[in-house]
């Protein structure tokens, strides 16, 4: 078993709307990072790195684990 980061979708859309970040684009602006990488990890194509997690965090003024839980996955 190999464990992971795992975001809590519900979560980061119920912050995001209370902060009045309703688009990709304004999300990534608040985290200063690429709309596009900002879309990978939304849709799961992409896991996060250190820095986007930080970014997330601080852009949303949420803990890491409001937006992140641990899951083990099959390696």
């Amino acid at each position: 078993m190999v464990a992971t980061l795992r975001l809590k979708s519900e979560m980061v859309a119920k912050i995001r709307g209370w902060k009045g970040l309703k688009t990709d684009t304004s999300l990534a602006e608040a985290m200063g990072i690429d709309a596009g990488n900002l879309s990978r990890v939304l849709r799961g194509k992409q896991q996060p790195g250190s820095k986007f997690i930080a970014s997330l965090c601080t852009a949303l003024d949420a803990e890491l684990d409001d937006l992140f839980e641990v899951v083990e996955e099959v390696a």
